[in-house]
This record gives structure tokens, sequence and C-alpha cells, in this order.
């Protein structure tokens, strides 16, 4: 389908605003909704649709959906990114222990609990150092980084900017290139859809196979990858089979599983959400006619089984991204905790992303309204 003729599919030109608001809104929502099946090796669809269309009974009561530790960390970086107006790795990680302190039954791993304990620490100075200790010095590469990683191509404009920050920020709590490397990919993914970058699906994914290619070039990427006895380039080899299978049109639940992954493993589950996210912007055989790309991909998200909220959570927020919040049923919207605050970021989001418009079109602006970074010396700080 013709860039034109997609744009006219989903009511017209999408906003900037709209589509900041959907990334945000879409992640929530797909973290809300997609709790239901967590951990279920075999998700019947029709299950699926039964727990969606219950969001739309008006009988239903007050029932809210609660968020996980996905949509928590995604708040603690949207007001770390908005606070501070840049990347700050030592007020991130404050807001991470302090998050995790107020609420710990949001459904956290054992292994970040052990880092976040070590980040509330007042004594510690180096807010990386306890990711580095994990797992005998290797590192988590799980996706706790990318399934937070939305907000950063949200606070900044270009892609070199979107994967340092997200990189760093992931290292908070991953410091396997594996786990840091699926929120980079994570969060180009949202920031190329903000661009509206899926009217042109194949562009789409071939833009970040370039993009990643770069990436895991990168030393310790390619030591990663051989040490965990991975193809060369992980990341670029996934998405290359999505490549393929989206290409094929028709292929099974158990192909994707097989293929790309389910699972807690960033590596296992980012290329499987992009996948959904391109799977769904045609109509499917089994999803209601009725349902729009972003209801398709959510239903699809949950029917693949296993890390179900955190594939949904990602998949929400590139879908939302390209459909924009009035893709977003507000039935959905209203069941779902987090939505209103995540609304209100993203549009606090917008409004600093429109600042550093004004920077690069030359308008002098004070610093206190430049989105920088105020990382240590020793990490790479944010330039204009």
């Amino acid at each position: 389908m013709a860039a034109a003729a997609r744009i006219a599919a989903i009511g017209g030109p999408v906003s900037t605003l709209s589509r900041f608001r959907g990334a945000l809104v879409g992640a929530v929502l797909g973290d809300c909704v997609g709790g239901e099946f967590e951990g279920a090796e075999d998700v019947p669809l029709d299950r699926v649709l039964q727990h969606l269309s219950g969001l739309e009974d008006d009988t239903r009561g007050d029932g809210i959906l609660q968020y996980s530790d996905d949509t928590a960390m995604m708040r603690c970086v949207a007001h770390s990114l908005l606070t501070r107006t840049g990347f700050d790795e030592q007020d991130m990680a404050r807001r991470f222990a302090k998050e995790y302190n107020l609420a710990p039954g949001r459904g956290y791993g054992s292994g970040v609990i052990q880092v976040l304990r070590k980040l509330a620490s007042p004594q510690l100075s180096d807010v990386f150092q306890p990711a580095r200790a994990q797992f005998g010095g290797r590192g988590s590469f799980g996706n706790g980084g990318a399934m937070r990683a939305a907000p950063f191509a949200l606070a900044f404009r270009n892609a070199a900017d979107v994967q340092q920050y997200s990189r760093l920020g992931a290292m908070l709590t991953h410091s396997c290139s594996l786990g840091y490397n699926g929120a980079v990919l994570q969060a180009l993914a949202v920031h190329l859809s903000l661009q509206g970058a899926l009217a042109l699906p194949e562009e789409f994914i071939n833009r970040l196979i370039s993009e990643m290619e770069e990436v895991e070039r990168e030393e310790t990427a390619q030591h990663d990858a051989k040490a965990l006895n991975l193809a060369e380039f992980p990341y670029c080899t996934r998405l290359h089979r999505v490549k393929e299978l989206v290409e094929r049109g028709s292929v099974s639940i158990e192909e994707v599983i097989s293929e790309l992954g389910n699972g807690i493993a960033a590596l296992q589950s980012v290329p499987t959400a992009i996948f959904c996210v391109l799977h769904c912007l045609e109509p499917r055989e089994g999803l209601p006619e009725r349902y729009g790309g972003l209801e398709r991909t959510i239903a699809y998200s949950l029917a693949l089984g296993g890390d179900t909220d955190t594939i949904a959570c990602m998949a929400g927020a590139i879908a939302g991204a390209h459909y924009g919040i009035e893709a977003i049923p507000q039935s959905w919207q209203k069941s779902c905790e987090g939505v209103e605050e995540a609304d209100q970021l993203a549009e606090r989001l917008y409004k600093l992303y429109c600042l550093t418009q004004l920077e690069e079109d030359g308008i002098t602006m004070s610093d206190s309204n430049q989105p920088r970074s105020h990382s240590s010396n020793q990490h790479p700080t944010h330039t204009e």
C-alpha cells in the first residue's frame, strides 16, 4: 500500500502530538492488558478477544487493570528526562530505586531487585556498577531496559541521541550488550514510528537493520554474541527473520514463537514486538474487522503467550506512535491504571521535543530549556 493510501486508511494525517500520546498510552495499555496472560504457554485467540471485549463492557464495574514494573520504570524514565531536561543517570537511578521501594509488588524480577536495592544506597557513586556486577560480571540480557525505552524516543530528536541515551538508561540495570542493545532497538523503532516511517514498512525494517548493524559492530557486542554462541549480529539476524515473516504474510503463531521467541530475554521479545506491529498493519484473519491497527497489534501480541505484558507494552508503544492516540479506544484507556499520567507525560515530552526543534532552527533559548546530558565524564555527554 502506498504511503498516502495507508495514511488515509488510518483516518487521515496523524499529528506529532497525537503520536507522542499514542506511544506512551499504547505502552501502558499493552502492559496492563497483557498482564492477564503473562507466562502462559498457550493463549487461544478467543480468550484474548474475550478479555479485550470485557474492556468494552459497561457493566464490568470500576475494575482497573494494574500496570507492572514495565510502566513503573517507564514513568521514572519520563519524569527524569523532563525534570532534568535530558539524561542524568544519578537522577534516573534514584527514581528507579525510590519507585521500587514505594511499590515493590509490581512484578520486578529477582535480578533487577538486587540492583535496585543497591541503587538506593546514598553511598553509591557509580550507579552503573550494581548492574555490571550481576551474573558474575556478565550482566543481564533481559528486556527490562527495552520495556521502558519509549520516552527516550520522545525526548531526543535525532537517532544518535536516541541510541546513546536509551543505551545508557538501560545500562543502569542491564549491562550485557544483548540487554541494552534491545533497548536501543526498541527506542529506534518508536523514534522511526513517530516520524511516520511505518507508512512504508519495508523501508522501516531496512532502516532498523541498517542502524543495528552499526550498533552491533561495537566490540563488546561482538564479544557477548560470541560468548553466548549467537550469530555475529544477533539483532540484525532476528530483524531479517522479521522481514521474511512479514513478507510471507500468512504465518502461524507457532512459527512466530519458534523463529522470534516470546521470552523475557530482549533478543526474544523486542524483534517479536516489532513483528507484531508490522504483521498487524493489515487486517488479519481471526481478528475482528472493526479492530484498527493498534487493537490488532495488542490482540496479536497477547496471543503469542510468554512475556505478554512486556511484548504488548513494546508493541503498543511502536503502534501507538504510528496510529496516534485517536486509535486507542476510550473504553480500553479507562480500564487501565496509569493512562492519564502517561498522556500528561507525553504532552510534556512533546513540548520538550519542540524546544529542541526551535534550537535546531537557530532560535536562541536559555540553557535551562535545552535537553542535555548530566552524565559524568566517564560516559558520553549530550552535545547539540
